[in-house]
């Protein structure tokens, strides 16, 4: 899974790439200065079988704190978008092809409405922030647009080698299906007009890339009135207020035993300078009373199960001590989609498992379960296979 995050230059992007990773690229309050995609892990937090079993879990990603376990994702922080990037302004054409491999894309915008359309600082409230997503997404729509141009007329061949001509951009056989009878106009696809190309392409972008609003800078002045302007000019996508450079700042300070912290929560441990202690205070009050959080957990969850559905599993070996061969108890946290079975499950851990597969096991009820049972979140499975 990839999650890409997206929006014009100075938005915080790589600023929340860093809280999403704990990573350390390069931030500056200035356009382009990431050119290179960064690329990384984050861990979405899901609630972890560990307490509801009794038992200390041994994860072999991420770590598992007071019963929330951190599931590694990958996540790609790609250069600013100006408006005609599709047009390759702005090198744009190679920034948006970063992005074919991403399941969904987080929108970054500047709540404060502090930087222009071209990234450049400005008076805080005088830009509109609704602005900035409707450019982003109409560049994303233009790129599908594009490739959708190219390949268009293996439509005439068939469906499968029209679908297989728009597997780069993650687009699936069923998206175009989809797609293509909610706008009902499958026939003659050599005679469809530019605005209907145009909405194919906005359909197909929409289920390839489904799309979840970070509005960054959420602690800032005029910021919740952008929030609420957002939510109403985007009712089908999710607004998710944030503070990238908070959840940073208390993320560090936590690093050097300045604070307790725990993705809401902050204690300022005693003995830090008075002035740093004060800037602490303040993130609280701005952010964590004013929000509940710096939102970069919400983003992660948001993305995760929000849009792209996926439900937790825990595969094991040892059914009796929820365990695998070496004794590590729920070393394995799984993201599979919603609906999946447990040879999906298999082929998710090994190839072999997946081609001998026999049944799995439910640890909790120790009840068999066939090819077609759907798993539930937070089951944990014991897969049987034949050995090879």
């Amino acid at each position: 899974m990839l999650i890409g995050l997206v929006g014009k230059p100075s938005t915080g992007k790589s600023t929340l790439f860093n809280a999403f990773t704990h990573g350390s690229a390069e931030v500056a309050n200035y356009p382009f200065t990431t050119i290179n995609p960064n690329a990384g892990v984050a861990f979405v937090p899901v609630k972890c079988a560990c307490r509801e079993l009794g038992v200390d879990c041994k994860p072999r990603a991420g770590e598992c704190a007071g019963g929330v376990r951190g599931v590694p994702v990958n996540v790609t922080d790609v250069a600013g978008l100006v408006e005609g990037a599709h047009e390759g302004r702005g090198r744009g054409n190679q920034f948006l092809n970063d992005l074919n491999s991403a399941d969904a894309l987080v929108c970054v915008v500047d709540a404060s409405g502090s930087t222009d359309n071209e990234g450049n600082s400005c008076a805080p409230g005088s830009h509109d922030s609704v602005e900035d997503v409707s450019m982003v997404l109409s560049e994303l729509d233009y790129w599908f647009l594009g490739v959708l141009e190219k390949n268009v007329s293996k439509a005439r061949t068939g469906f499968a080698d029209f679908a297989q001509s728009l597997s780069g951009l993650r687009v699936t056989e069923q998206m175009l299906k989809e797609s293509l009878n909610e706008l009902t106009y499958w026939e003659k696809p050599l005679e469809w007009t530019p605005t209907q190309c145009l909405e194919l392409a906005r359909k197909l972008r929409e289920k390839a890339k489904p799309v979840v609003i970070a509005a960054n800078k959420c602690d800032s002045p005029h910021a919740r009135e952008n929030i609420e302007r957002l939510k109403t000019a985007f009712p089908g996508l999710r607004v998710v207020p944030c503070s990238a450079d908070s959840e940073l700042a208390l993320q560090r300070a936590r690093d050097k035993g300045l604070v307790e912290y725990d993705g809401a929560s902050l204690v300022v441990n005693n003995g830090v300078p008075q002035q740093l202690a004060g800037a602490l205070h303040s993130i609280k009050e701005r952010v964590l009373d004013a929000y509940g959080s710096t939102g970069t957990r919400e983003l992660l969850k948001a993305v995760v199960f929000g849009v792209l559905k996926k439900i937790t599993v825990f595969p094991v070996e040892d059914e009796k001590h929820f365990a695998d061969n070496f004794g590590r108890v729920l070393p394995d946290a799984v993201l599979l989609d919603e609906g999946a079975t447990a040879p999906d499950l298999a082929a998710r851990v090994h190839t072999d498992l997946a081609h001998g597969f026999l049944y799995a096991v439910d640890c909790r009820t120790h009840m068999r379960l066939g090819r077609e049972h759907a798993l539930k979140d937070g089951d944990v499975v014991k897969i049987v296979a034949v050995k090879k």
